[in-house]
């Protein structure tokens, strides 16, 4: 592993720093590493489509990259209550103010979050992203509107039916999502901390 390397993604360099870490502890974990991660490096451009098998394989690598330390074991029991969703270009996920019903998982394509209350702001949601799961934990109505704005998207669905069995059978593992949540929330917070110290602004 060379020591020094520019990525061109922020997803590819923390993989990469994450790399140099475990291979200074030992070696040996990368190669099975790289064979759990193989879907992450494969093009899921678009036009060009997962087998279901890997399609799922990278579904569940995603949701075990969201719950950092939880076994594979426990994240497929988790997986397995989300439902696939396939969208259509321009088409429409949620509208902000919708009510929340869902949180979903991108696995294929390019989803774009439109603040409409905001004047327009805009933000891209990265492939292997969860969206919708604060509004599915705390109850409260959809906070932006989001897009398709690939030829194609393949998202895999949790939603508030399933989210409640669970919390009541399987509070363990329905605390997955409430650190999810946590997590996504608390890199918000540092955003906007980062943001105030390098501009002393809000970001919009």
């Amino acid at each position: 592993i060379p020591q020094n390397l520019v990525c061109d993604s922020l997803d590819s360099a923390l993989i990469f720093a994450e790399n140099v870490l475990i291979a200074r502890k030992n070696p040996c974990l990368l190669k099975d590493i790289a064979e759990f991660r193989e879907p992450l490096t494969k093009s899921n451009n678009e036009g060009e489509f997962y087998s279901s098998d890997e399609e799922k394989r990278s579904a569940i690598i995603f949701l075990s990259n969201l719950c950092p330390g939880e076994s594979l074991s426990d994240v497929e029991q988790l997986f397995s209550l989300f439902k696939r969703e396939v969208y259509n270009e321009n088409e429409i996920i949620w509208r902000q103010g919708s009510v929340s019903d869902s949180a979903k998982l991108l696995v294929k394509g390019r989803l774009l979050s439109l603040l409409e209350n905001e004047e327009g702001t805009l933000e891209q949601i990265p492939t292997g992203a969860m969206l919708g799961e604060l509004g599915l934990v705390k109850g409260i109505d959809r906070l932006n509107t989001v897009q398709c704005v690939s030829d194609g998207a393949v998202l895999y669905s949790l939603d508030r039916e399933d989210w409640d069995v669970l919390k009541r059978d399987n509070p363990r593992i329905a605390r997955f999502i409430d650190m999810i949540v946590i997590r996504y929330l608390a890199h918000r917070v540092q955003h906007v901390s980062n943001r105030i110290f390098e501009t002393r602004c809000l970001p919009v």
